[in-house]
């Protein structure tokens, strides 16, 4: 009997996430579903722990991945059954509501093909610390322009149906956008799909050592992103111009990062490269914001501290 929800989980050497991840899809208030995790051969207790679970919806494949997350999950996809789609990291968790929230969404929501969230962070132990998105930016319905602009559909929140990767084909399993694999997927699903939204934190997502480092740069992984995304035969011509808007957008945040971590090379490059795009486009507002931006990465403190004892001596003379 087809289960109403496939749950993909890929997974290595967590055991003990992952048992906390599985539990919390188990005490979810809908329970018709199967829960697929996708094991990239774990060299600790993972399949004692999935096995003690002791649940028939629980599915377990062996998988090398080859250190890219999205073939588990196409693994996953493939080898899943259920009328809908949802994802859960093996160190996430999910809120018991979930389920029951998003799939009464969309059985009364017609017009719409995904729903997904907001998630709360948590650390390695699971105090919360905030939430993961401004629940202001959320947005629904055509969402492909606000898509360029920034990726605020986290995955573990999303609920979709499976005619979309039918109709569209699963996750890119592009090495050059390792990381970013599931934006280049809700690109290419908002060209055909209206997304919806439920206004509440569904999800958990955990912030820990053994995860994907917050300290990366993160532009610079969209705008390689929308790169390789631009010229895909699926997107209509009508959007080049707004894309190649968003990837010379994003030299300015990119030249932040790099200039955070103290590379002033690369940021000075990526400031330049803001700087002459607005010149070209006549964006005198920009243009200024990208110079202040480049005079800033070139300053130097020990000559403006000098500046600043001169100055103060001069006043202390002439009593200005």
């Amino acid at each position: 009997m087809q289960p109403a929800v496939s749950v993909i989980m890929p997974t290595y050497n967590r055991a003990d996430y992952l048992k906390k991840a599985v539990q919390s899809v188990l005490d979810q208030t809908f329970n018709d579903f199967e829960i697929i995790i996708i094991n990239n051969y774990s060299t600790d207790n993972t399949l004692e722990a999935i096995k003690a679970f002791n649940d028939g919806r629980i599915k377990v494949i062996n998988f090398k991945n080859d250190g890219i997350i999205a073939k588990s999950r196409n693994q996953g996809i493939m080898q899943s059954i259920g009328k809908y789609v949802a994802f859960l990291d093996d160190d996430d968790l999910w809120c018991p509501d979930k389920l029951e929230l998003q799939i009464k969404y969309l059985e009364e929501h017609p017009e719409f093909d995904l729903v997904y969230s907001n998630a709360l962070i948590i650390d390695e132990h699971g105090n919360k610390n905030g939430l993961l998105k401004d629940s202001k930016d959320a947005k629904i319905g055509h969402v492909f322009l606000d898509l360029l602009y920034e990726n605020f559909v986290p995955i573990l929140t999303v609920l979709m149906k499976r005619e979309i990767f039918e109709s569209i084909g699963t996750l890119t399993e592009d090495t050059s956008v390792i990381g970013r694999e599931d934006y280049e997927c809700w690109l290419r699903v908002s060209l055909k799909y209206n997304f919806g939204y439920v206004d509440k934190s569904l999800a958990l997502y955990r912030i820990h050592s053994e995860g994907v480092s917050m300290a990366i740069n993160r532009p610079l992984m969209t705008q390689k992103t929308l790169q390789c995304f631009m010229f895909k035969k699926e997107v209509p011509e009508k959007y080049y111009k707004n894309i190649a808007y968003n990837i010379e957008r994003l030299n300015s945040d990119i030249s932040v990062y790099f200039w955070s971590i103290s590379d002033k090379i690369n940021a000075r490059l990526f400031a330049k490269k803001y700087i002459i795009f607005n010149l070209k486009k006549i964006n005198l507002l920009n243009t200024a914001a990208g110079l202040l931006l480049y005079l800033i990465i070139n300053f130097d403190y020990d000559t403006f501290e000098g500046i600043v004892k001169y100055v103060s001596s001069i006043r202390k003379h002439t009593n200005l």
